[in-house]
């Protein structure tokens, strides 16, 4: 016999999922506030994991629901990131503890210091047009710690990016299709069959994954989200 406090309880549930209620730990009810304290943090699927989603920066805030021990290694379940005016953006992945630093109070919604005003440019002169205005890459610039070059392996992720240089990958072979069904003899061919890359317009394309990490990294690759994560790095490094 379904007594009516029952059918009250089924009826609230409807009217929560209707109006997209959201689960506790999503609302950041049960979270740990920590900062970012590397310059580029990458965030993956699973625990222990090396498959990436997104990108965090340094000085970013967020909410960890769990931790989890991988081989001796405590991994963060970062469920939200914390922006400046308190609200919340889904993250729903895993990093490293170490490279989170806890938050005191009043710190959750605090936005990041800003930067630096530029020096003015110099005038041109006559005989010398001035240089084109640089785009500033989000966030606080790079540690040098966490710098990347064009031409030094990189030092994260599966094979076979890591250990690999981002010029070496892109006269590489891809390792499956960038479109599911097209014949191997297609698409099995070194990038830069298919791509005119050269520095520049590298540096341009890793701007942008700069610009929206969790947005492009939703886009399947052929070497996956860590080459990305790569570019990025690279890119805020300077394009060195």
């Amino acid at each position: 016999m379904v007594t009516m406090a029952r059918l009250n309880e089924v009826a609230a549930l409807c009217l929560a999922l209707a109006f997209g209620a959201a689960p506790a730990w999503a609302q950041g009810a049960d979270c740990d506030t920590y900062k970012v304290n590397t310059s580029l943090l990458n965030i993956s699927r699973d625990a222990g994991g090396d498959i990436y989603k997104d990108a965090l920066f340094d000085g970013d805030t967020v909410c960890v629901a769990k931790q989890q021990n991988v081989n001796g290694v405590a991994w963060a379940y970062i469920s939200q990131k914390v922006e400046a005016n308190n609200s919340r953006t889904l993250v729903d992945g895993w990093t490293r503890m170490e490279y989170l630093q806890k938050a005191g109070p009043g710190q959750a919604a605090a936005a990041p210091p800003a930067a630096p005003a530029a020096p003015p440019a110099p005038s041109a002169s006559p005989s010398q047009p001035a240089p084109a205005p640089t785009a500033a890459m989000p966030g606080p610039p790079i540690r040098p710690e966490d710098m990347l070059r064009f031409d030094q392996p990189i030092p994260f992720g599966p094979y076979p990016v890591n250990g690999h240089s981002i010029a070496e990958m892109i006269q590489s072979k891809p390792m499956f299709s960038p479109i599911e069904g097209v014949d191997e003899t297609v698409w099995k061919k070194e990038c830069t069959n298919c791509h005119q890359w050269n520095k520049d317009r590298l540096c341009e394309q890793a701007k942008t994954y700069v610009q929206a990490p969790k947005n492009v990294l939703r886009v399947p690759h052929p070497f996956g989200g860590v080459l990305k994560i790569a570019l990025m790095r690279w890119a805020k490094s300077g394009c060195q």
